[in-house]
């Protein structure tokens, strides 16, 4: 009786936890920092390495059903420095040059490894060529891709 009476609440307490409603997270069908349906890649690229820091993975641009596009970094995608202030450009050439406005479009930034997608508007035309990994804080290009 004495065992009962010092394992009752213990009963009462996990059964009273067991018994609370489940709340159920239903997904947004809709995601705008997602491609909507299909992702079709037209180029991609390998990364490159650069001054001495790491860039490894694969780069996509390609557009999803309603022809927006989008600029992919697969789930390989790594680099030294992905702490959140590396910059992402589209790039005309190899080398990013901040001067020449026209030659670069500024994409976004990246925060960690691994898979990204990239919403790109207006769309980007075929010129640009590079997707250019930035270190703004030391000013230095770490990594590129070239889209074939």
């Amino acid at each position: 009786m004495k065992k009962l009476k010092i394992i009752a609440p213990f009963i009462f307490l996990l059964a009273f936890t067991n018994c609370q409603k489940e709340e159920v997270v239903t997904p947004d069908p809709v995601n705008p920092s997602l491609p909507n349906g299909m992702f079709s890649p037209a180029r991609s690229g390998t990364f490159q390495k650069q001054n001495g820091y790491n860039a490894v993975g694969t780069a996509r641009l390609g557009s999803d059903l309603t022809n927006v596009q989008w600029l992919y970094f697969a789930p390989d995608f790594n680099t030294s420095l992905s702490t959140g202030a590396v910059t992402v450009y589209l790039s005309k050439n190899k080398g990013l040059s901040l001067g020449a406005t026209d030659t670069f479009r500024r994409v976004d930034l990246v925060k960690i490894a691994g898979e990204h997608y990239f919403k790109l508007d207006p769309s980007v035309g075929s010129e640009f060529k590079f997707v250019i990994l930035w270190c703004a804080s030391a000013s230095i290009q770490f990594g590129n891709a070239e889209l074939l």
